[in-house]
């Protein structure tokens, strides 16, 4: 038997949007996605200055930092949800589609929750990390036979920066459930961490080789843990912050590096200060 072809009068999905489309739908639609990136700048600035303000008391430690990341990304990924979620409903067919799939999430969440299970599961684990706090921004840890430096965590994915300068990005969900290794917890920490933000008029790039090479020569650095690194946290129209991570062999040796480290970038930064 053959199937009777479809009707050329029945209207299509596109054609039914189309055709309830207005310039208000638009209109209220770019206006909620301009409202959420105005939200999400805002976001970002408050961070920012609570970054700031911690860096400038002296009081901004890796847990802090770690908590301040993960929130940040956090907020901003539910703006956006939230935002485009309202943007749909404007339009009567995409808001008729949304109610027939969540009338027919039986089979269709399962297989949905199947399919993102790995996602959900490193976001969770992401919010754990937060705060339970294993490891933190700066930590060094030892994961898998694999030792480094926790660059950064995500909500996802945390980024680990190995002896030789490489990356290794783990999801959340195995740092949440291995067994880790933390060197820099349980007692005085014996990483020496500096942060050093340099003037528009200096010159990012001596400071930082400068910061390297008093790290490198230090005498009580730790040689089987990576090697110290100065990395550019971020850039903008205030200057130019640079990070020094580097693991000694004793927590009173950290604390020399440090301070030997802000004593050199000091007289560079305040050279080229007006």
């Amino acid at each position: 038997m053959v199937p009777s072809p479809p009707d050329a009068g029945q209207p299509t999905f596109l054609t039914s949007l189309l055709a309830d489309l207005r310039p208000r739908h638009i209109i209220t639609a770019v206006v909620l996605l301009a409202l959420a990136t105005v939200l999400n700048r805002a976001i970002h600035l408050a961070f920012r200055r609570a970054v700031e303000r911690h860096r400038a008391r002296g009081t901004l430690l890796p847990e802090t930092m770690t908590q301040f990341a993960l929130a940040r990304r956090l907020l901003s990924a539910a703006t956006w949800l939230v935002a485009l979620g309202i943007a749909l409903t404007q339009f009567t067919e995409l808001r008729v589609l949304s109610t027939g799939l969540l009338a027919s999430a039986g089979l269709s969440g399962l297989i949905v929750g199947f399919a993102a299970r790995g996602t959900l599961g490193n976001a969770i684990a992401g919010l754990t990390i937060s705060l339970a706090q294993p490891v933190r921004i700066g930590d060094d840890i030892e994961l898998r036979g694999e030792r480094g430096v926790v660059e950064d965590i995500h909500l996802i994915y945390t980024v680990l920066r190995l002896a030789d300068g490489k990356r290794l990005i783990i999801p959340n969900d195995t740092l949440a459930n291995e067994v880790i290794k933390n060197l820099t917890m349980g007692g005085v920490t014996k990483v020496a961490r500096v942060e050093v933000k340099v003037p528009p008029a200096g010159n990012p790039q001596q400071v930082q080789e400068a910061m390297a090479s008093v790290a490198r020569g230090f005498e009580s650095l730790d040689r089987q843990a990576a090697e110290p690194e100065v990395y550019w946290v971020k850039i903008d129209e205030t200057g130019t912050v640079l990070r020094l991570v580097a693991t000694c062999t004793d927590a009173v040796s950290a604390d020399r590096l440090a301070q030997k480290v802000l004593a050199r970038a000091a007289q560079l930064v305040h050279r080229a200060s007006p």
